[in-house]
């Protein structure tokens, strides 16, 4: 089975979730007695990643600096394709020992297909560190709300809101789902209309006609103007089978 490296998996998890907020990131500046952060940050910036990780010890004490350098480097080769499982799990482990939170993301990814439950405690540490990335929110507010959590679906999707820029189909689906379901039928019409507006597509709807929990949606007073849209949609589906 070909299986994608994780720096392609947390690439793709970007793209269909939701852009976070923030500017590019700019790594940090050495102090100018730091000669040991001042050659990492060469290496590092040059793509020398190896060189970086060969260079750090463990042992010794470094500045905050020289320790992004050092994480990141370790990232970074954890993302290449040429890597075992066994490698990336090592590489992120080691990221994270210089405080590269985001390798919680990489550990997500190796374990997801194979034990998902670890692999979503890793995004749970993630999401406690209070990341500006929307991704982890997203995925556990997903998760949550297939569990039937609604109301700590809906808190993983508003942590994902206050992080995102720009408006996503996929997150205002989402959270439509955890408001209706939580009887907050106004702030679920107002998601409803956003991702619709964006173009959330017939397939979507066609399973939200066939879920149970959403029945009789298309009755209700402020979903009442989608009614025939809603009723499109289940003669598709129906025509279909």
């Amino acid at each position: 089975m070909i299986r994608m490296s994780i720096a392609v998996s947390i690439a793709l998890a970007f793209i269909v979730a939701v852009p976070s907020a923030g500017t590019a990131f700019t790594p940090p500046a050495c102090d100018k007695n730091d000669a040991v952060c001042g050659e990492f940050r060469t290496l590092y910036t040059t793509d020398q990643f190896e060189a970086v990780i060969s260079r750090a010890e463990s042992s010794q004490s470094y500045s905050a600096a020289s320790r992004y350098y050092i994480g990141q480097s370790f990232l970074a080769v954890a993302g290449r394709e040429t890597n075992t499982l066994e490698q990336e799990d090592h590489y992120c482990r080691k990221a994270l020992e210089y405080g590269a939170t985001s390798a919680y993301m990489g550990l997500y990814f190796i374990h997801a297909v194979t034990d998902p439950e670890k692999a979503l405690g890793y995004l749970e540490q993630y999401a406690a560190t209070n990341p500006q990335d929307s991704v982890p929110f997203v995925i556990l507010g997903e998760t949550e709300l297939n569990r039937k959590n609604y109301r700590k679906a809906e808190t993983y999707l508003q942590a994902a809101r206050k992080v995102a820029r720009g408006r996503s189909s996929n997150l205002d689906w989402l959270s439509f789902q955890a408001s209706y379901l939580l009887g907050d039928y106004a702030s679920a019409v107002s998601l409803f209309e956003s991702a619709v507006t964006q173009g959330h597509g017939a397939g979507e709807l066609r399973s939200l006609m066939t879920d149970p929990r959403f029945a009789g949606i298309e009755k209700r007073p402020e979903f009442r103007k989608y009614e025939p849209l809603f009723k499109g949609t289940s003669a598709r589906s129906t025509q279909s089978n």
